[in-house]
């Protein structure tokens, strides 16, 4: 009886070791990389630093996203996502959707009952609205969403990954939004 408690424990005991040791590797900033794109119709450059041992996928839905690397697809096939969308800066219109719209509709992915924390933060000397949602739902439990208007552009920043919320703040603080002008 107490066999499957130990064998149990020693797994639980030895991912979180696994997890500690990524972890530790992550909040490293020295092994960070720096990214940057430019949005020529829009006006603007995003430039922002992640993790070495995760990558930057290709343009996704607007979203420039962050995550570990995964099998890739082939563009002809339903997703051609590259990593694991741990983290995201997604581009909108200001006139295509409100920031109320865009969390009720974070809300609808999760089942059973959500709790939102709101407050302010600062990404690159502008003020920024971020939404926390948690549920008990081990499936969907948690997104941290920021948002920030600029250049008439909605910027949706997300981390789906609360045991990286350390790193996302890292993250967020290189982020960089900056005017662009035609060569």
């Amino acid at each position: 009886m107490n066999y499957p408690i130990s064998i149990l424990m020693i797994l639980l005991f030895s991912c979180s070791i696994i997890q500690g040791n990524s972890r530790k590797n992550i909040l490293n900033q020295k092994n960070w990389i720096e990214h940057r794109a430019v949005y020529p119709d829009a006006g603007f450059v995003i430039e922002f630093k992640y993790p070495n041992n995760i990558t930057v996928a290709r343009s996704i839905d607007n979203c420039l996203c962050v995550g570990v690397k995964t099998k890739h697809y082939d563009e002809n096939e339903a997703s051609f996502e590259d990593n694991t969308r741990q983290w995201c800066i997604c581009v909108d219109d200001t006139a295509d959707f409100s920031i109320n719209y865009l969390i009720s509709s974070w809300k609808t992915t999760f089942n059973g009952e959500v709790t939102e924390k709101r407050d302010t933060v600062t990404i690159g000397n502008l003020k920024a609205l971020r939404a926390t949602l948690k549920s008990k739902e081990p499936s969907v439990s948690y997104r941290q969403l920021i948002y920030l208007k600029k250049y008439s552009t909605l910027f949706e920043i997300m981390n789906v990954d609360e045991s990286t919320s350390k790193d996302f703040e890292i993250f967020c603080k290189s982020i960089k939004i900056e005017g662009y002008k035609k060569p």
